[in-house]
């Protein structure tokens, strides 16, 4: 239980900490005020003040904020040094603040996913069959144990995992067209795949296409350089990035359930698990968590960073701020759906715990 709860909280704490430090950067940067800079949210556990800004941990520990001079409109009438103030700021100057938190987080995950590639590298398992299971597709085809799969239906493969996932492009039994190298002799295969249940990328259960393989033991360990890496952690977030919108999207549409989102309690799960797993793991689940907190804060909901940034654009149209009483309006309908958000992630997260999770 140890190992959960520090998990969860170095998780959390970093991530949170990584925003935030984009935000306050971003505003120091833009000559912007900074009063607060708070790890949690509530009453003030502790903290210290150094120049004009106050550092703070804070009773809540399930974010963090920076309070900005100037930033809410209530507080225009009491401003005095405008040239310090959010709200005097040209609108790039504000969207670029705004920004900046999400983008620390694309930007700590882009630095995991490179350090990885270059330090560690990368495992994966060669497209080699181990075994065709009897009366499979794949048997009935002709393939055999040992042939070494070059390319599915035109698109050159390097890892049984690539052979899965284009696969699992498609829910018909469509013909898949396999080379194969055999011995010497480069082979063309079709089958017509079996479809068996399953479920997709999001738990989902679905009919996929079955061919009857098992992939070898074997294991590559492929080493990358600095320049390299550069390019494949590149890749890394742009392909959990959009991942993560298409996740969204299916969310929307009803395709995937809202149960299978999670709140402290789903983190506070897999961080524990990843940390047992060791290092690798661990960071890489905290990479992915980052990029999943991006692409959320970019959602353009108002109380988000996506949702002020919808707001400067609509300044920048206009030629001037939108009206005081329409910008509170709009957080206190942004306020409203966090709330109504957060309270069904905590209550999906407890249906969790009662059904059997367990933290050892």
């Amino acid at each position: 239980m140890i190992t959960y709860i520090v998990a969860t909280i170095i998780v959390i704490g970093w991530l949170v900490f990584i925003h935030e430090l984009g935000h306050f950067l971003a505003a120091r940067r833009m000559g912007v005020k900074v009063e607060v800079f708070s790890l949690g949210f509530g009453p003030r556990l502790l903290g210290f003040i150094r120049g004009e800004t106050e550092y703070r941990i804070s009773a809540i520990p399930l974010g963090g904020y920076v309070k900005l001079y100037g930033e809410h409109p209530e507080s225009l009438p009491s401003i005095v040094e405008t040239e310090k103030a959010f709200a005097f700021k040209k609108t790039w100057q504000k969207a670029f603040i705004v920004i900046s938190g999400p983008l620390a987080n694309f930007i700590f995950a882009f630095i995991a996913f490179w350090l990885i590639f270059v330090l560690i590298g990368k495992t994966y398992t060669p497209p080699k069959i181990g075994e065709v299971l009897p009366s499979s597709p794949a048997e009935k085809a002709g393939l055999k144990a040992g042939d070494h799969i070059l390319e599915i239906n035109g698109k050159s493969i390097k890892s049984f995992e690539d052979l899965l996932m284009e696969l699992r492009r498609k829910d018909t039994p469509d013909p898949i067209l396999l080379k194969v190298k055999r011995g010497s002799e480069v082979l063309e295969f079709s089958i017509v795949p079996q479809m068996v249940e399953g479920t997709n990328l999001f738990g989902k259960k679905t009919r996929i296409p079955m061919l009857g393989l098992k992939a070898s033991p074997e294991q590559v360990e492929e080493k990358f350089g600095p320049i390299s890496a550069l390019l494949l952690a590149s890749q890394k977030v742009y392909d959990f990035t959009a991942l993560t919108f298409l996740a969204i999207y299916k969310l929307f549409t009803g395709e995937l359930p809202f149960s299978t989102l999670g709140g402290p309690i789903t983190i506070g799960k897999f961080a524990g698990e990843s940390a047992k797993m060791g290092l690798l793991a661990f960071v890489t689940f905290m990479a992915l968590l980052s990029i999943n907190l991006a692409v959320i804060n970019i959602l353009p909901l108002p109380m988000l960073d996506g949702g002020h940034l919808v707001i400067f654009g609509i300044e920048a149209i206009k030629g001037s701020p939108l009206p005081l009483k329409t910008q509170e309006l709009l957080f206190k309908i942004g306020l409203i759906l966090i709330i109504g958000l957060s309270v069904a992630v905590f209550y999906h997260d407890i249906l969790k715990l009662l059904s059997g999770w367990k933290f050892p």
